[in-house]
């Protein structure tokens, strides 16, 4: 009696580790978050060796009521499964590493159609491979609020090349977090990616992850208001991507080594790119850079470490956008305003960059504003930009001039 007393003990030890530090209240994102009672619902345990526990994990989702933490042994693993969550539930696994669940190629692994519910130490691998766009997943969130996963391994094995597919989807879905995974596939393959907000998801906050190997590490189509944190997206084709959205929020993360670009918004409107280091992206591609602003409007870039990215650090097709204090280093081209106009680009560091700045804009629509930024060494002469107006038949050369270069460094 005394050891299944310990046991338990130690498995109420896992639980609250695993809940607690949930929202980090460092990142400025304030969300009416509703959050569960822990204490106010049961425990019922899958695997192991005690008296009652469940062998399956969605048996106990099916006999658990909404506040119940289900815990999950790891001396039972792998768990081949397809779970349905419907109910607000804790779902938490002993250990990440060792507690597997696997999809058998049969359909999600998880798929949470409520609002409410927490997942936490998990190894998923091997959802259904579709011909069908998003059929595929790890972990698929569907029109629900306050979902949180966290603390997990989702390793997608193989994938299907004719149809685009995921590790997480949120679909029409808000207020969730997705927090501190790893988020890995063996290999490149086309139409694969990390996570992806689509349907209008909205306020989620995506953060700690770490995220690689993927044609796009992070995907967001027509999401606005979401916030992305401290994630590590790394050796993807594209890092980052968002095609179309209002006021999303990247902040603090770590964005290397991504063969067709760190970050890329098509139609991105209104959003914040900030202390980021985002370096050795591209290999040279017109297509590829650091930074890639195509369409959209109102974007604020600052504070941003870029360097080593080929052909740009920034590129910059779109207007109205303001680019400042960022530390833009040892690219081909630190800022490119490809088509691009009454952007401000002021206050940067550009160092050792083969080109600082370079343009190509219509004729009626010439101009930037480089302002106070620091070339390379103290200037007291304006600082020429060189690039190009494209007429109806012809081309020219043009300057823009930083009128009051900057004489030293700024901290960035």
């Amino acid at each position: 009696m005394k050891n299944v007393y310990i046991k338990k003990g130690i498995v109420l030890i896992v639980i609250l580790l695993a809940l607690f530090c949930v929202y980090p209240s460092s990142t400025g994102f304030k969300q009416d978050v509703k959050l569960l009672v822990f204490n106010n619902g049961n425990i019922l345990y899958v695997g192991g060796s005690g008296e009652g526990n469940y062998s399956k994990i969605q048996d106990a989702v099916d006999n658990a009521s909404s506040g119940d933490t289900i815990f999950v042994f790891d001396d039972s693993s792998p768990y081949h499964e397809n779970i349905i969550i419907n109910k607000s539930i804790f779902l938490i696994g002993e250990d990440k590493n060792l507690v597997v669940i696997d999809g058998d190629f049969k359909d999600m692994v998880i798929t949470i159609t409520t609002d409410d519910v927490f997942v936490s130490g998990f190894t998923m691998i091997h959802p259904h491979t579709s011909h069908n766009d998003w059929d595929s997943a790890l972990v698929d969130i569907i029109s629900s609020e306050n979902v949180t996963i966290k603390d997990s391994i989702m390793h997608q094995y193989e994938v299907h090349y004719g149809a685009n597919n995921a590790g997480i989807i949120l679909r029409n879905s808000s207020y969730c977090f997705i927090q501190n995974n790893t988020v890995i596939t063996e290999l490149i393959t086309q139409r694969a990616h990390g996570i992806v907000l689509m349907l209008g998801s909205t306020l989620n906050n995506i953060s700690s992850n770490e995220i690689h190997k993927f044609m796009i590490g992070i995907y967001i189509e027509d999401c606005s208001d979401n916030i992305f944190y401290m994630n590590y997206l790394h050796h993807n084709r594209k890092g980052l991507h968002i095609n179309f959205g209002y006021n999303n929020t990247i902040v603090n993360n770590i964005i290397n080594f991504n063969a067709g670009g760190g970050i890329r918004f098509d139609g991105g409107f209104n959003s914040v790119i900030s202390g980021n280091i985002i370096t050795d992206n591209g290999e040279g591609d017109d297509i590829d850079q650091g930074i890639g602003i195509v369409g959209g409007s109102g974007n604020y870039i600052s504070n941003n470490h870029i360097s080593n990215n080929n052909p740009y650090g920034i590129n910059i097709i779109s207007i109205n956008n303001i680019i400042t204090n960022n530390e833009i280093s040892h690219n081909n081209i630190g800022v490119y305003c490809n088509t691009g106009y009454n952007n401000h680009i002021n206050k940067n560091n550009f160092i050792t960059n083969k080109k600082n700045g370079y343009f190509e804009v219509g004729i009626l629509y010439s101009r930037n504003y480089w302002d106070k930024n620091y070339w390379n060494k103290p200037r007291f002469m304006p600082y020429p930009v060189f690039g190009k107006i494209i007429g109806l038949l012809n081309v020219f050369r043009w300057i823009n001039f930083d009128w009051r270069p900057a004489l030293k460094l700024y901290e960035i």
